[in-house]
C-alpha cells in the first residue's frame, strides 16, 4: 500500500512532463505548419507582381534601345553617335553591367549608398562580403532576394557576348568590361512600337559590321547521329597534345585544351555549380528551388510562370537551331506534350537533353552568352551557362549540365547530356525488346542515372510544344511508359489538384471545379473558340486558359493524333503558331497604367516572317 502511494505521483508527474512536451511540440508544429509547408497563395503572388512593377522605375526596353542604336551608328561610321554612346566602345564592343539588364529594385535601399559613391557599378568591401555568401546559407526570403540582387550587381561576371534577335538573324555583340550605365535617366516610355522599329532599322543597314547567324528553321529530322554520344575527355585531351606537338593549335583549340585539361580535374572534387536559394520558410515546400540563384528576386504565380516558359523554350529551340546543335524535350514537358501539346501548369521548369558532343560544341562557342528576345514577342533575356563539370560523371554533384535562365525572373530550362558510359544500366530498360532489338541497343545517360537506348530517342522528329518548333524523341510512348507508367499519358486525369478535361484539353485546378460542368452551352459558338462562362465554371481564367491553349491541343491532336505515328506535313507551310502568353512586364506594366482593361493573359503576337 506504501509502496502505491508512493509510486503513483511519480509515474503521474513523469506523464505530466511527457504531456507538456507533446503539447508544447503540437503547439510549434501547428504554428509554424503555415510558415514551413504551405505554398504562396496565388492572389498573393499575383498581387506582389502588380505592386513590384508599380514601384519600379525599370524598364526592359530602355538598354535594348540603347543597344540598338549603337549597333547602328557603328555600322554607319558615325563617330559621333559613337563617342556620345554610353553602352558603346570604338572598336565595336560594349559596356555591360547587371544592373541596367535585370530589374534590382527589391535591393534599392540596399544598393544606392553604393550607387551614389561609384556610378559606373563598383562595389565596397562590405557589399561585396555580403553578396559573397553561398546561396545555400539558410535564410528568410527578404535576405535571399537581397543577397542575390547583391550578388548579381558585385560579384556576377559579365557575358561574354550579346546576341541581339532580330527577324531574321541574331547579331553577335561583345562584351568589352563591366561598366555601370545607369539608364534611370533613359525615357521610361520607350514602347514596344520604339524596339520594334530598333530591329527593322538594324534589318535595313547597308552593312553589317558585327557577326551575325542566320536564323535555321527546325526540319523533319534532326542530325543527331549515334556517334554523337560518344565522348571521352582524356581522349580528346590526348589527341589535342599530339597534334600540339606536330602542329600548331590556333587559339580556340588551345583554350579548348586548356579547359579540358582544367575542367577533368574539376569534375571529380568540385560542389554543385548551379546553385537555388535556400529559404528558411520554403525549406519543405522546396517552391524557391525552381529559381536559379542569384536572379530570383520573388515567387512567380503559376500564370505567369506558364507565361515565361512559353517563350523560354520557343527562344531555346530558335537558338540552338541557329547555333548548330540538336536538343529535345524530355520527361514532364514530354508528357504535357502528349496530353495537349503544352507544359503542364504546375511544371517549374522545361526539361531539355541533348548529345553530349553538341552540350561540348555549345560550351565551347556559345558559354556565357546573352541572348535578347525578339521585341516582337516580348522583353526577356536568356543566359546561357554550361557547367563544366559536363565532360563526365565525376563525384555525381552535378546532374546538370547547362541552363538557359530567363534573367528577369530566374526560371530556366534544364538541359542534360546524353552519352554512352561504362555505367551498367538498369534491366529494365530493355523490357519489352526483342532479342535481335537487345543485341543492337546502345544505352545512353545523363548524369542523374535517367537510361535510354537510341533506338528511343533517334531520329529525332520535329513537332510543336507551347506552339513553337521542337524535336521530340522518337518513341514517345515506350519512354513515357517506363518512365512514368502507362497511365500516365492514357487515363491518369487528376494530378496535383488539378483534372483533366478531355472535351477541352485543358488541366482545370479542382478549385475552379473537379469535373466538367453540366451544361449544354459549353461553347460560344460553333467552332469553339470560346467557352461560355458556365461552360468555364463561371471562371474567367478558365476561359482564358482555353482560349491560349486550343490550337495547341488541336496542332498536337491533329499532327499526331497517335503519339509516335505522326501525320505528314510541310513544316514550312504550317508554321509555328502565334504567341498565345503576353509577355509578363508587358502584363502587369500595361494593367498598371490602365492599358490593359482586363486580367486576361491572352494575346495572338503572330509569329513574323521575311
Amino acid at each position: 500500500m506504501l509502496i502505491s502511494k508512493i509510486m503513483i505521483p511519480r509515474l503521474y508527474k513523469r506523464h505530466k512532463i511527457l504531456l507538456y512536451m507533446v503539447l508544447v511540440t503540437l503547439s510549434v508544429v501547428l504554428s509554424f505548419g503555415n510558415y514551413w509547408m504551405k505554398a504562396p497563395v496565388q492572389a498573393s503572388l499575383e498581387d506582389e507582381a502588380f505592386r513590384l512593377t508599380s514601384q519600379s522605375s525599370f524598364n526592359p526596353r530602355a538598354v535594348f534601345h540603347e543597344l540598338t542604336s549603337y549597333i547602328i551608328a557603328f555600322n554607319d561610321g558615325d563617330s559621333n553617335e559613337i563617342s556620345n554612346s554610353r553602352i558603346g566602345t570604338k572598336s565595336g564592343s560594349i559596356f555591360f553591367h547587371w544592373d541596367d539588364w535585370v530589374d534590382t529594385f527589391p535591393a534599392n535601399r540596399l544598393l544606392e549608398d553604393v550607387k551614389l559613391q561609384s556610378p559606373e557599378g563598383k562595389c565596397d568591401s562590405a557589399l561585396e562580403k555580403f553578396a559573397s555568401v553561398n546561396a545555400y546559407w539558410l535564410e528568410s526570403y527578404h535576405t535571399k532576394v537581397r543577397r542575390g540582387m547583391a550578388h548579381l550587381y558585385c560579384s556576377q561576371q559579365p557575358p561574354k557576348r550579346i546576341l541581339l534577335a532580330t527577324d531574321f538573324s541574331f547579331v553577335e555583340v561583345p562584351v568589352d568590361s563591366k561598366r555601370r550605365l545607369g539608364l534611370s535617366d533613359m525615357p521610361s516610355n520607350i514602347s514596344k512600337s520604339q524596339v520594334v522599329k530598333d530591329i527593322q532599322d538594324i534589318q535595313m543597314l547597308d552593312r553589317q559590321r558585327f557577326n551575325t547567324i542566320p536564323y535555321k528553321n527546325l526540319r523533319d529530322r534532326a542530325n543527331v547521329d549515334v556517334q554523337d554520344f560518344y565522348f571521352d575527355p582524356q581522349l580528346e585531351i590526348i589527341r589535342l597534345k599530339q597534334q600540339q606537338r606536330t602542329e600548331s593549335l590556333d587559339s580556340s583549340q588551345e583554350d579548348y585544351l586548356k579547359f579540358l585539361s582544367y575542367a577533368n580535374k574539376l569534375v571529380d572534387n568540385t560542389d554543385q555549380y548551379f546553385k537555388y536559394p535556400w529559404i528558411t520558410s520554403d525549406l519543405i515546400v522546396g517552391y524557391s528551388h525552381h529559381f536559379a540563384f542569384p536572379f530570383f528576386k520573388r515567387y512567380y504565380g503559376n500564370r505567369e510562370r506558364q507565361s515565361v516558359l512559353q517563350h523560354l523554350v520557343r527562344a531555346w529551340f530558335q537558338f540552338a537551331e541557329s547555333a548548330g546543335v540538336a536538343s529535345w524535350i524530355n520527361y514532364g514537358s514530354l508528357l504535357g506534350w502528349a496530353y495537349n501539346g503544352v507544359n503542364m501548369p504546375w511544371d517549374t521548369d522545361i526539361d531539355i537533353q541533348m548529345p553530349i558532343t553538341h552540350l561540348s560544341k555549345l560550351g565551347r562557342e556559345f558559354n556565357r552568352t546573352l541572348i535578347t528576345e525578339n521585341p516582337r514577342y516580348g522583353n526577356a533575356r536568356y543566359y546561357l551557362e554550361v557547367s563544366p563539370t559536363y565532360l563526365r560523371q565525376g563525384n555525381s554533384k552535378n546532374f546538370i549540365d547547362a541552363r538557359f535562365i530567363e534573367i528577369n525572373s530566374g526560371l530556366y530550362i534544364d538541359i542534360s547530356a546524353l552519352s554512352h558510359t561504362n555505367f551498367k544500366p538498369p534491366k529494365n530498360l530493355y523490357d519489352g525488346l526483342t532479342e535481335e532489338e537487345k543485341e543492337r541497343a546502345i544505352p545512353i545517360n545523363c548524369k542523374n542515372w535517367n537510361w535510354h537506348i537510341t533506338d528511343e530517342i533517334l531520329p529525332l522528329r520535329h513537332s510543336y510544344f507551347e506552339g513553337g518548333d521542337v524535336y521530340i524523341p522518337n518513341n514517345v510512348s515506350r519512354l513515357l511508359s517506363r518512365k512514368y507508367g502507362e497511365s500516365s499519358y492514357t487515363t491518369k486525369l487528376q494530378f496535383k489538384k488539378f483534372n483533366y478535361q478531355t472535351d477541352i484539353d485543358v488541366w482545370v485546378p479542382d478549385s475552379i471545379c473537379s469535373k466538367p460542368p453540366r451544361t449544354e452551352t459549353r461553347y460560344k459558338d460553333e467552332n469553339k473558340d470560346e467557352l461560355t462562362l458556365n461552360g468555364a465554371c463561371g471562371s474567367e481564367e478558365l476561359k482564358d486558359e482555353y482560349r491560349i491553349i486550343r490550337e495547341c491541343a488541336q496542332r498536337r491532336h491533329n499532327l499526331e493524333p497517335e503519339l509516335d505515328y505522326p501525320k505528314e506535313y510541310d513544316i514550312n507551310s504550317t508554321g509555328a503558331l502565334p504567341y498565345f502568353r503576353k509577355d509578363p512586364w508587358d502584363y502587369h506594366n500595361d494593367i498598371n497604367k490602365g492599358v490593359a482593361l482586363n486580367s486576361s493573359w491572352y494575346t495572338r503576337d503572330e509569329v513574323y516572317y521575311l
